[in-house]
C-alpha cells in the first residue's frame, strides 16, 4: 500500500509540473510531426499496364473507355470502428488503372460539376473570362456546342460481391509456467463481378469475376507472473497484415489490365510483366 501511495504521489507531482510548464498564451507554436513522406501508389500490376500503354493496340484505338459504378454488395462493415470494409470510390482505383494503360476515358463516375456548368451555360449565365465567337457575334457567355460532349464505346460497372474473413488460418501456440508464444497465419479474401458493354448497341461485350486473398502473419511472445501481490505481465511481437483497400486497388488493377487486353486484342507481350499466376497471364 505503501509503495502504491508512493507511485500515485510521484505521477500527481510530474502532472502539476507538467501544468506549471505550460507555454505562455503568445508563445510560437511547436513544430508539426512529419511522418513518411508522400508516394504515388503502385502495384504489382503497374508495370504491366505501362507496357499496354504503349502497345500499338492501345495507342492506334479509338475506343473510350467509361468507368460508371463499382457498388459494395458485400454488405460487410464494421459498426463501432472501422465502417465499411469496403472504400467507397472503388470505381476511381479502376478509372486510375485504366489511365496507367493508356486508354482514352470519359468521366462517367461523377458528372456533377459538368452538368452543373452545362445548366448555365444554357441559361447563357455561365462565362470564360472572354468573349466567345460563334459565326461571326461576339458572346459574354459559354455557348454549348452541338457534339462537344465525347460518348463512350464501353462502359464498365459491377460490384464488390465477396468479402470472406478467415479465408483460411492456422499457427502454432504454447506456455509453460507464464513463459509463452506462438506464431498465426491468416487471410480474407474479396472478389468482383466487372461487366464491359458496348454503349451503342447494349451488348455485353465482357463479363469477369476477380478475386484477391489479403494475408497475415502475425509473432508473438509473452511473460505471466505474480511477484509478492503485484501482476507482471509483458507481451512483445510483430504483426504484419496486407491492406485491404491496398488488396483491392491491386486486383482492379489486374483486371484493367484483363479486360484492356481482351476488348483491344492485345498480343500478349506484356503478360510477362504480371505478377505470376495473375490474371490475363497466358492469353
Amino acid at each position: 500500500m505503501k509503495h502504491r501511495r508512493l507511485v500515485f504521489g510521484a505521477l500527481l507531482t510530474s502532472i502539476v509540473a507538467g501544468c506549471e510548464s505550460m507555454p505562455p498564451q503568445l508563445s510560437q507554436p511547436k513544430a508539426p510531426y512529419n511522418g513518411a513522406i508522400p508516394i504515388t501508389i503502385d502495384t504489382p500490376a503497374d508495370q504491366a499496364l505501362e507496357c499496354l500503354a504503349r502497345s500499338p493496340q492501345v495507342t492506334r484505338s479509338n475506343r473510350v473507355f467509361a468507368v460508371h459504378t463499382i457498388s459494395d454488395l458485400s454488405q460487410k462493415f464494421e459498426v463501432d470502428e472501422a465502417g465499411p470494409y469496403v472504400p467507397r470510390d472503388t470505381a476511381g482505383m479502376l478509372v486510375t488503372a485504366l489511365s496507367k494503360a493508356g486508354v482514352k476515358q470519359v468521366n462517367r463516375v461523377n458528372t456533377v460539376v459538368t452538368e452543373f456548368e452545362i445548366a448555365r451555360a444554357r441559361e447563357q449565365i455561365l462565362g470564360d473570362g472572354r468573349d466567345a465567337i460563334v459565326e461571326g457575334e461576339r458572346l459574354p457567355y459559354r455557348p454549348l456546342e452541338r457534339g462537344a460532349l465525347r460518348g463512350s464505346d464501353l462502359v464498365i460497372d459491377g460490384a464488390v460481391t465477396q468479402l470472406d474473413f478467415n479465408t483460411y488460418s492456422g499457427g502454432t501456440e504454447g506456455s509453460l509456467f507464464g513463459v509463452g508464444g506462438g506464431k498465426r497465419k491468416f487471410a480474407l479474401t474479396v472478389g468482383a463481378d466487372l461487366r464491359v458493354t458496348d454503349t451503342r448497341s447494349t451488348e455485353l461485350v465482357m463479363a469477369e469475376a476477380y478475386s484477391k486473398q489479403a494475408v497475415g502473419v502475425e509473432v508473438y511472445g509473452s511473460i505471466f507472473r505474480f511477484f509478492d501481490s503485484e501482476l507482471f505481465d509483458v507481451k512483445i511481437g510483430t504483426k504484419s497484415q496486407e491492406g485491404l483497400h491496398s488488396g483491392i486497388r491491386w486486383m482492379l488493377a489486374e483486371a484493367a489490365y484483363d479486360i484492356v487486353s481482351t476488348t483491344l486484342k492485345h498480343d500478349g507481350s506484356c503478360d510477362r510483366l504480371l505478377p505470376k499466376n495473375a490474371v490475363g497471364a497466358g492469353q
